[in-house]
């Protein structure tokens, strides 16, 4: 329920997004009062900010909250951007989260009293507990080498890109091999573009194995791996624990 910004609460969530609305559930399941503070004007979470055709890259059957699983006719299919958005959207009244729209928040400090103190767009709130759930993908990163190309060399990040038209005619070049590169490659490639992709540090993996997709093989081993001797690797696991920062693998999908 989107509801005015109150003078104090017990809990903050910045984002009401996917992870902002799973521990609105679970704060809701142990009684606790909060808020989640939303810098939009509507609901859907940051997905709402993605290109036309852009695609879940994990199957949908992942795209399941507590207490309200995926229950679609196409669970290894790959959702588009408005129904993911539209599903966030479905689980924030499913399970009726206090949520204020058109909240950003510019300031979080430190209270006096060991609490915290946020400024927000929509007026200031007090809280004992804050949640930062804002995600970790919508600021823009481009490299100081963008700015030595050429002036006639139009350049286009993906937070600004919209469909193939929103290039001029001609190749592309795709820098990055994450998850949104490679989707982006394809998707241009398919409109008829010669599209040339510039690997970076992302990993490979298969989109299936065994007849399964890889991320079902990820969750299997995060429920079930200790049980046969496999497990996720934990950060102190990792070869350089720089790693924990590594980009997604090259997965799309798109096609």
């Amino acid at each position: 329920m989107t509801m005015n910004l109150p003078n104090k609460t017990e809990t903050v969530i910045v984002g009401a997004g996917q992870a902002g609305l799973t521990m609105s559930w679970w704060l809701q399941q142990a009684g606790v009062e909060h808020v989640l503070l939303e810098r939009r004007n509507t609901l859907g979470g940051g997905w709402q900010d993605r290109w036309d055709a852009f695609g879940l890259v994990s199957p949908n059957w992942t795209a399941s909250f507590p207490g309200f699983a995926y229950d679609g006719d196409d669970p290894h299919g790959f959702m588009p951007r408005n129904e993911i958005a539209s599903r966030v959207e479905t689980y924030a009244a499913a399970i009726n989260a206090p949520i204020v729209t058109a909240a950003d928040v510019t300031r979080l400090s430190a209270a006096s009293d060991g609490g915290f103190v946020l400024e927000t767009s929509a007026g200031q709130v007090a809280a004992r507990n804050v949640v930062v759930a804002a995600g970790s993908f919508h600021v823009p990163h481009l490299p100081p080498q963008a700015q030595e190309l050429p002036r006639r060399l139009v350049q286009l990040h993906t937070s600004a890109y919209g469909n193939e038209s929103s290039l001029p005619a001609g190749p592309v070049l795709v820098v990055g091999t994450g998850q949104s590169g490679v989707q982006l490659a394809e998707e241009l490639h398919e409109s008829g573009r010669h599209v040339i992709l510039s690997v970076g540090s992302a990993g490979r993996v298969p989109r299936q194995y065994r007849g399964f997709d890889c991320l079902g093989w990820v969750a299997r081993l995060a429920v079930q791996g200790e049980g046969v001797g496999v497990t996720l690797p934990s950060v102190e696991m990792l070869a350089d624990p720089r790693l924990r920062f590594a980009g997604n693998p090259h997965l799309s999908g798109h096609g």
